[in-house]
């Protein structure tokens, strides 16, 4: 009888070891505060020039965007998939001072493991394809040479196609990670006198450096922070849990 409560016993530790270990994989929720920034390059045939009013052809800005994103998402080893959807502002000085107000924005992607080892601290080699949409407006004011003072609302949509390929290791709570990224951006401004303008990224590659941090050794929860440059700045933290 001893014997069989100790059997027992251990079988149940193993088990809560296992279920403990688990947790690594599955459905997890994850929300993060994201600053980013990136160069722009407007190209309009019909638009006019405000300062002008001549047909205009090209614009350079900065797009600088807030978000406030969550991530939904099922991790299978070594696929990890998952839905984005938040809010992101996006203000574009140099485009008459436009200053988007918080829009809902949607997207998801895929995370591939393309390596693990085993044996050395969880070593992994990644890539993870992206996609963020999103769609803002402002009321815009300008002064035009021949049409005077103009007042109209200026709708922008912006979809950013994105993949990383980085490596990972994990010692103990601690996980770093960095690589480079790849970036594309598909845009679009559009006003009534203003007309219809397209426009895109002025530089595609970039880099990126993060840690997540654990609060347990199963990896339960974390906080996470990344930076990143090149094709587009950013700056982001958030917090992890998995279910």
């Amino acid at each position: 009888m001893k014997n069989f409560l100790v059997m027992n016993i251990t079988a149940l530790i193993l088990i809560s070891i296992v279920s403990k270990a688990e947790a690594r994989y599955g459905p997890y929720l994850s929300l993060d505060l994201e600053g980013n920034s990136r160069r722009v390059e407007e190209n309009c045939i019909q638009c006019i020039d405000p300062n002008t009013g001549l047909p205009a052809l090209k614009f350079y800005g900065n797009g600088d965007s807030t978000r406030l994103l969550a991530r939904l998402g099922m991790d299978l080893r070594p696929l990890d998939i998952y839905l984005t959807f938040g809010g992101s502002t996006l203000t574009v000085n140099e485009f008459d001072g436009y200053h988007g107000q918080l829009a809902p924005t949607f997207g998801g992607g895929i995370k591939i493991r393309m390596y693990e080892s085993t044996s050395y601290e969880h070593f992994n080699i990644f890539i993870n394809p992206d996609i963020i949409y999103f769609k803002s407006s402002d009321t815009i004011q300008f002064i035009s040479q021949s049409l005077g003072v103009i007042t109209e609302s200026h709708d922008v949509s912006w979809t950013e196609y994105g993949v990383k390929v980085g490596g990972s290791a994990r010692y103990d709570f601690m996980e770093p990670y960095a690589g480079i990224s790849v970036s594309f951006l598909d845009g679009e401004e559009s006003g009534p006198v203003f007309g219809t303008a397209d426009f895109k990224e002025r530089d595609n590659l970039g880099f990126f450096l993060g840690a997540n941090y654990y609060f347990d050794p199963t990896g339960q929860a974390s906080l996470y922070g990344e930076i990143g440059g090149g094709d587009n700045g950013y700056v982001k933290v958030g917090i992890k849990t998995r279910f």
